[in-house]
């Protein structure tokens, strides 16, 4: 039993040092995004086809300030409703989205945004790296507003409280309608 005890103490120490001396990872304060995919869910409802979508991006980001939040009660009040991230300015949204449909060879540019906002990523303000996957739902697609088998796929990118913009990425072709 004595030695039982004197070897436990002895391991518990063992853990502690070990995990202790795990290093934070050292990330550019300027976030950083990777495309992970593109997940498409297709109903039929009284015979209108409908697509969402759920762009999945990979961040890195240094200082940790990625996200606004939401405001009390769902009001638009709070520090991250106040400038430069009022409504109508162009940093009230942080995931930023813009699609392009496929002709030929080439995508075109639509004027049409899916922009919006994700939430804060940590619980304070304290400078801290962060990495993990944001998930951006898009449920604007019908066949009423876009033709059936049409080939999209979008730009991404998003900004950070300090307004650093990460980099842009592009989401692989989405054939619409064609989801599970």
């Amino acid at each position: 039993m004595k030695y039982m005890l004197k070897y436990s103490l002895l391991l518990l120490v063992l853990v502690l040092a070990l995990s202790s001396c795990r290093e934070e990872p050292s990330y550019s304060d300027i976030p950083s995004i990777t495309f992970d995919r593109v997940e498409q869910y297709t109903t039929t409802k009284n015979r209108v086809t409908f697509d969402s979508l759920v762009v999945v991006v990979d961040y890195q980001d240094g200082d940790g300030d990625l996200g606004l939040s939401r405001g009390e009660g769902g009001s638009q009040s709070g520090p991250d409703f106040e400038p430069p991230f009022e409504p109508g300015s162009p940093f009230y949204d942080n995931f930023i989205v813009n699609m392009q449909v496929k002709r030929g060879n080439t995508y075109e540019p639509r004027p049409i945004n899916f922009n919006g906002r994700f939430p804060r990523l940590s619980r304070d303000d304290k400078p801290e790296a962060l990495e993990g996957e944001i998930r951006y739902t898009i449920t604007s697609f019908t066949t009423e507003s876009y033709p059936f088998r049409d080939t999209v796929r979008f730009e991404v990118y998003i900004y950070d409280r300090a307004l650093n913009q990460s980099n842009i990425v592009y989401t692989d072709d989405i054939i619409l309608y064609q989801g599970q």
